[in-house]
């Protein structure tokens, strides 16, 4: 058999051979495993920047002054749409129009109405040839429909207010007390503009 005559200072120098190359084996195996990737912030904020500048296109309209078709931010209320266009014409009442209602891209903003040699709105009779638009109707004129008490009336300005705009005459369906009989007999009193 063969066999090693090692000295001491040879094992001394062959323990810190291996001890070395146990170390470097070491290293580079835990500094060859796959790193994840760091999270790239530009990456994610162009996708925010482009929502956060999303623009409303709105047309305000009537007795403005300066009606027209403006741009503002989302978020937006009626308010903002008519400052935009100048403010409304002195004497010009607007206690009708919800002012604090957030706009709805493409929507139009009517401002004023007919007016009396005293300064007053004139009124309107509503009937099927001059409908009442229930996203500008006022609790008084609400109240003028048959039927509708002034309960219901705050009902429908509620329910405006919380969904920010009606869309559609039947959407009234979904207020309390205005279903069936009651229903069919305003709807044609009403229109969305």
């Amino acid at each position: 058999m063969f066999e090693l005559n090692i000295n001491p200072e040879q094992k001394r120098g062959l323990t810190i051979l291996f001890a070395l190359t146990i170390g470097l084996g070491g290293f580079y195996f835990l500094n060859s495993r796959p790193q994840a990737e760091p999270v790239v912030i530009q990456e994610i904020a162009p996708a925010i920047t482009e929502s956060a500048t999303a623009r409303l296109i709105i047309n305000v309209a009537g007795k403005v002054k300066n009606p027209g078709v403006y741009q503002l931010p989302q978020g937006s209320r009626v308010v903002d749409a008519i400052e935009a266009a100048g403010k409304q014409l002195k004497g010009v009442d607007i206690s009708d129009i919800n002012l604090a209602r957030i706009l709805v891209d493409g929507e139009q903003i009517l401002v004023g109405g007919s007016r009396v040699a005293s300064g007053k709105a004139a009124p309107k009779k509503i009937t099927e040839d001059n409908p009442l638009d229930i996203n500008r109707a006022s609790i008084a004129q609400l109240d003028t429909l048959p039927g509708i008490g002034p309960v219901t009336a705050q009902r429908i300005i509620d329910y405006r207010t919380k969904v920010g705009r009606i869309n559609t005459v039947d959407e009234l369906k979904k207020i309390s007390g205005l279903g069936g009989a009651k229903f069919e007999e305003i709807k044609n009193l009403l229109r969305v503009l």
